[in-house]
């Protein structure tokens, strides 16, 4: 996956594991000022607010995004170090991103840093603005953007983000493996410290005008050059006091995860009209409707589906345009899909392995559990309207309608599940239902091992919904380890990689702004999290990354969404979001388009938030 709208990058990735169903990221990438393209609604909630009053000098934000108190987070000053999406939520005001992104999500002219395409000699180069300065008034260097490239390819918390398509930077895999020094394909065309570098290939991305397999982030080497690499994602440079060129710098991060936000008086665009913001992360929900009672929060960043209603009564739903607070609606860019667990990483030759002895290794078990899956009831009982059932692997949102397939069938096509199909595919494989109403092969009943997290209050209803119709279906299911694991246990054990213990689980990730599937499938792959090594999967993304023309690019994203989804069912699609924001009345630029630097474009219209009302009207 390339850069992201959940994260917020180009090149590195972007394929963040969503921590719990309902909860996501303030949406933002980078234009900063311009006029955003239209907003549109999703599900029941209305697009964006418009405030139509002029900002006050100054002011400050106050930013809530949601998170649970089993699941903390720690906050990561630079892209390059986060592992979940909610942790980008929180470097939004100061992302380290360098490029621009137009309204299809591909690179433009005119931000951090500017970007040239030279298709005949397989190169890219990379400008950076002459003025831009890191905010302690050092310039952002031609090495900075080297040495954040340099810590995806080797560093181990970073290297979790690092994509397949940096492969193809010539001697890459060298420096990589320890062979090299350096990045041979990299050339500094001012010196280190100049503002120019020129990234050579031995063949270009598919999606490099999206800026797939471009170095797209900024570290800046002389704050971190000296900190051991082992200890760099920790310390206080990148937890407490990290750097920025963007509108806004960190000027405390509190034990109770409050981050709080000045303008950086190095910003190299137009001032910032807040004067501050306070982001306030892992919040405990159950205050979350007291605090918006007290308009404690500016902006809820993404509205914790599970408290929008409880049954028919309205909890966060009373601030549904009301009491002082629109709702802002919007297809998320991350979806959710079931995985099996095939095999296993092998940490030391750093590649997966697909030999586990299962009967998952047959599709038709795999398409039988699918089918079995009652997704569609669930979402429609727990999600409040936040979740819809999905065919594919691509979110509904709207800047990822050209890589949407539409044809792809999936195994959502009954609500409640599809007992009868799932019992077709199991006798394909060769199971018989017995009498008391399960099936066996060789006289071993079919039984899968449910891998769930928590993260909601309805976490283990839902798990207990999926297995309820797995086993009316005749498929045996039972909890791993008899009960629902955190988010950081579960993180843990697929990133390992060795646990054979489960069979199925679920997974939620935020997009790239090219919905490409190299971080999540390469054989090499940490985030290969059900271990599949499959000929067609590795040459259906060699073709990705080698196509000739963006179109080809496209139709070979699309046919691998039927390879591994319809043919094989190495996964089966559940879920895509609806993420709904709370904007209070005082608000003036939110928009939930795809606009540049949000945050230095956003104001409010008084020191006081507005205590009642529909601001809609």
């Amino acid at each position: 996956m390339v850069s992201v709208k959940k994260k917020v990058a180009f090149g590195v990735g972007g394929a963040l594991i969503v921590a719990a169903v309902g909860f996501g990221v303030f949406a933002m990438n980078s234009k900063g000022y311009d006029t955003a393209s239209k907003a549109v609604s999703a599900g029941s909630f209305k697009g964006d607010f418009k405030n139509s009053k002029s900002p006050i000098k100054g002011g400050v934000l106050k930013v809530s995004t949601p998170g649970t108190a089993s699941d903390p987070v720690t906050f990561a000053g630079y892209s390059e170090f986060i592992q979940a999406a909610a942790v980008q939520g929180e470097l939004a005001p100061a992302s380290n991103q360098i490029f621009y992104t137009d309204s299809d999500g591909k690179v433009k002219d005119g931000g951090p840093a500017n970007m040239k395409v030279d298709k005949d000699n397989k190169t890219v180069t990379i400008t950076l603005r002459d003025n831009l300065k890191w905010s302690d008034g050092k310039d952002v260097t031609a090495k900075d953007v080297e040495y954040s490239l340099e810590k995806l390819a080797t560093n181990e918390e970073a290297s979790q983000n690092f994509t397949s398509s940096y492969l193809a930077i010539k001697g890459m895999e060298d420096f990589q493996n320890g062979k090299a020094k350096s990045i041979s394909g990299i050339k500094f065309d001012n010196g280190e410290d100049g503002k120019k570098l020129t990234v050579s290939y031995s063949s270009l991305p598919a999606g490099v005008n999206w800026g797939d397999g471009v170095p797209s982030y900024a570290l800046p080497y002389h704050d971190l050059k000296d900190v051991a690499d082992d200890k760099v994602a920790t310390s206080d440079k990148v937890t407490k006091h990290p750097l920025s060129f963007n509108a806004f710098k960190v000027k405390s991060v509190s034990s109770d995860s409050v981050v709080k936000y000045e303008r950086n008086p190095y910003y190299w665009g137009k001032a910032a009209r807040l004067k501050g913001i306070e982001f306030h992360v892992n919040d405990d929900q159950s205050k979350l409707e007291n605090d918006l009672s007290k308009q404690k929060f500016d902006v809820v960043t993404s509205v914790p589906s599970s408290l929008w209603k409880d049954g028919n009564k309205d909890q966060l739903a009373k601030y549904n345009n009301a009491k002082g607070y629109a709702s802002v609606g919007t297809y998320g860019s991350n979806y959710y899909e079931a995985y099996f667990n095939l095999g296993h990483y092998d940490k030391e030759k750093k590649t997966n392995v697909q030999d586990r002895q299962t009967p998952l290794q047959d599709a038709n078990v795999r398409k039988a559990i699918g089918y079995a899956m009652n997704t569609g009831d669930i979402a429609k009982k727990y999600s409040n309207g936040f979740q819809e059932a999905t065919n594919t692997i691509v979110s509904k949102s709207d800047l990822k309608k050209d890589f949407y397939n539409k044809s792809v069938k999936g195994y959502n096509s009954k609500s409640s599940g599809d007992p009868e199909k799932a019992g077709e595919y199991l006798k394909k494989a060769g199971y018989k239902k017995e009498s008391d109403g399960y099936y066996y092969k060789d006289g071993k009943k079919l039984t899968i091992t449910f891998m769930a997290r928590t993260g909601s209050t309805t976490s283990e209803a839902q798990a207990k919904a999926y297995i309820a119709a797995w086993k009316a279906a005749g498929i045996d299911a039972k909890l791993y380890q008899d009960k629902l694991i955190d988010f950081a246990t579960w993180s843990s054990i697929m990133t390992t990689g060795t646990n054979q213990d489960w069979d199925v689980t679920i997974a939620g990730w935020s997009e790239g702004t090219i919905p490409s599937f190299g971080q999540l499938w390469a054989t090499s792959a940490k985030y290969n999290m059900g271990h599949v090594v499959s000929d067609k999967v590795a040459k259906n993304l060699s073709d990705t990354d080698d196509a000739s023309s963006d179109t080809a690019m496209i139709q070979d994203i699309k046919d691998f969404q039927k390879l591994v989804v319809d043919d094989n069912a190495y996964v089966i699609p559940t879920t895509t979001s609806i993420s709904a924001s709370l904007v209070n009345g005082r608000v003036t630029g939110f928009t939930t388009a795809n606009v540049n630097d949000l945050y230095a474009q956003l104001g409010v219209t008084s020191d006081n938030p507005t205590k009642s009302g529909n601001p809609r009207k």
